[in-house]
């Protein structure tokens, strides 16, 4: 009986353990900008021009000269900061929130981040006001 009950008891620890890995972070309060800015359920044409560092959650995606999106990634990443490179998906492939990953490449290191969120921008002014906003929420 005492076997019995350590078992179980070893089970429940193991359950929990999992349980707790499982449940995603809670997504900083700063990253909702849904009244501040137009959500986007997908990017169909990407053409991926340039990308630029807001923190390490976030940054500026450039698709073309005149279309920005703010992209929120599901965690923070260490090698955003130091990176060399940045890849969503596929060339001219569909990005979607919750579905579409960023491959984050520094040193022979990939780290991949789920998408969380996706917000258009209206142009390169929008983008720097969202950066000084989301960079002086940090400190």
């Amino acid at each position: 009986m005492k076997a019995i009950k350590q078992l179980a008891m070893i089970f429940v620890i193991f359950f929990m353990a999992s349980v707790c890995t499982a449940a995603p972070a809670a997504m900083p309060e700063k990253y909702n900008l849904d009244n501040q800015l137009e959500v986007v359920s997908e990017i169909t044409d990407n053409n991926f021009r340039d990308w630029e560092k807001v923190d390490n959650q976030s940054f500026i995606f450039q698709n073309s000269p005149s279309e920005f999106y703010l992209i929120i990634l599901s965690g923070p990443s260490d090698e955003l900061s130091f990176n060399d490179s940045v890849k969503i998906g596929e060339k001219n492939s569909i990005i979607k929130p919750g579905k579409s990953r960023v491959i984050i490449s520094s040193s022979g290191i990939k780290e991949r981040y789920v998408i969380s969120k996706i917000y258009k921008l209206k142009d390169a002014d929008q983008a720097d006001e969202i950066r000084e906003q989301l960079t002086r929420a940090t400190k």
